[in-house]
């Protein structure tokens, strides 16, 4: 997300950030995804080679080979409660609603005031510790300065 918590305009993450991609990758490896239909059809979308659920009102008619879907997020963590970890991918509404369930946090802050249509729910920091922050600069690849953070929840929260 940016620093005004943008992660969309128009369907699309407003930047494009290669190492942080690689990153995300190198994350999420052999891990399912969980994510809403718009954000699955995204141009720029990410999915997992390993297994992914769409939270959307209704299957398509031609599903994909390989893709699950789910009616709602209790129906989509059933779906995976065999999984040890699992990571959400958006869009805002399922970051929202996930939000309060999840232990763990990796969230890349894209140092820049944005403008945007979607936005990540806010965090309430005392929830969370942070773990680790890998700071990467602008480049000839990257636009926009960021970090790659890990958080995870305080105990008792």
């Amino acid at each position: 997300m940016s620093e005004n918590r943008v992660i969309g305009i128009q369907n699309r993450l407003p930047w494009h950030l290669p190492d942080e991609w690689a990153h995300f990758r190198s994350v999420t490896e052999g891990r399912p995804f969980v994510m809403g239909r718009k954000s699955f059809e995204a141009p720029d979308a990410l999915h997992s080679s390993y297994r992914n659920i769409i939270i959307s009102s209704k299957k398509p008619d031609n599903p994909q080979s390989g893709i699950e879907y789910a009616l709602n997020i209790p129906t989509a963590l059933a779906l995976l409660s065999g999984e040890e970890e699992v990571f959400i991918l958006g869009g805002a509404t399922v970051f929202q609603e996930m939000l309060p369930l999840a232990h763990r946090l990796y969230l890349t802050i894209v140092h820049a005031q944005l403008e945007g249509d979607a936005f990540f729910p806010a965090i309430h920091e005392a929830d969370w510790e942070l773990i680790s922050s890998e700071y990467h600069g602008v480049d000839e690849a990257h636009a926009y300065a960021f970090s790659m953070n890990l958080y995870v929840r305080r105990s008792g929260k």
